[in-house]
């Protein structure tokens, strides 16, 4: 006699995607949104004008407020014809606990000809339990500069909590003329003996890399590393721990520390300084930061 066996079926794996894509373009007095596109729960808030130059700050938002496991979110964002652009978000992202569901956030910016990029997301929150993947790309034309950030905190620190179990896949990519100048790269997993050692986290809860490019005319060796210089000094006036180094002629910044404000105020710092010495503009605080 033949017998059926019964077996349960698992459902496939349910992602929920969703994307948003930017176009920034120079106009006669001031940068604008051209392209604008969205599918699923992300957004631009709003554009602000609060520069002399017309720059263009755009405030991004994701409605859940964090990636919860089978999220996939892309960001494509582009600047052209002498824009300068800056997008932030109006708050800390956050990635949840998935409950063994990968989460994926994916970020493609180009900038060309002339313009400048500056991408200042607020910290992440990296909650306990949470399978987090993401991807940052940043493609430059020769004359184009960028500014930008990446903060990250383990845990809800009001909560004392620790990343014991979950994991974390981190990749930054920066290319100018199709020539990569930046990769970095970080993988952990939870109660991974790196986020205790020496050679690691040592134990800290925040971890934070800033990375800028100059215009064409500010990249000899010899006046990037006077800059530098200047920068240790305010650094140093701080006092912050902020570790500074030049790779060619990206100047980059590590922080590694326990407090995610100490962290935004070295690297607001640093930008503030080369905002002025490479555009001529002051820092001018995306206005939600203040809210």
């Amino acid at each position: 006699m033949n017998q059926l066996v019964a077996t349960e079926v698992k459902p496939a794996v349910q992602y929920w995607f969703a994307q948003l894509e930017l176009g920034f373009k120079g106009a006669e007095n001031r940068t604008v949104l051209e392209h604008r596109k969205h599918h699923g729960p992300v957004r631009v808030q709003k554009m602000l004008w609060p520069e002399k130059t017309g720059v263009c700050h755009a405030i991004i938002v994701h409605p859940p407020a964090g990636i919860a496991g089978g999220d996939h979110l892309t960001f494509q964002m582009s600047a052209e014809q002498a824009a300068h652009a800056l997008v932030t978000t109006p708050g800390a992202g956050k990635w949840y606990k998935t409950n063994q569901k990968q989460a994926f956030q994916h970020i493609d910016i180009t900038v060309k000809d002339a313009s400048i990029f500056e991408w200042l997301p607020q910290e992440t929150m990296l909650f306990n339990g949470a399978h987090a993947n993401s991807e940052t790309r940043v493609i430059l034309e020769d004359a184009a500069s960028f500014i930008g950030w990446d903060m990250l905190v383990l845990g809800r620190q009001a909560r004392h909590e620790t990343f014991i179990e979950g994991s974390y896949q981190n990749r930054f990519q920066l290319y100018r003329n199709n020539k990569l100048l930046v990769t970095d790269r970080l993988s952990f997993s939870g109660n991974d003996r790196w986020l205790s050692s020496c050679l690691g986290m040592n134990g800290h809860a925040v971890m934070a890399s800033f990375w800028a490019v100059p215009p064409e005319k500010f990249r000899s060796k010899f006046y990037l590393d006077q800059q530098i210089d200047q920068i240790r000094e305010l650094i140093m006036r701080m006092d912050i721990k902020v570790t500074l180094t030049l790779l060619d002629d990206v100047v980059t910044a590590r922080y590694l520390g326990d407090d995610v404000r100490q962290c935004h105020d070295a690297f607001a710092a640093i930008r503030a300084k080369l905002r002025r010495d490479w555009f001529d503009l002051d820092e001018e605080f995306p206005r939600i930061w203040r809210t």
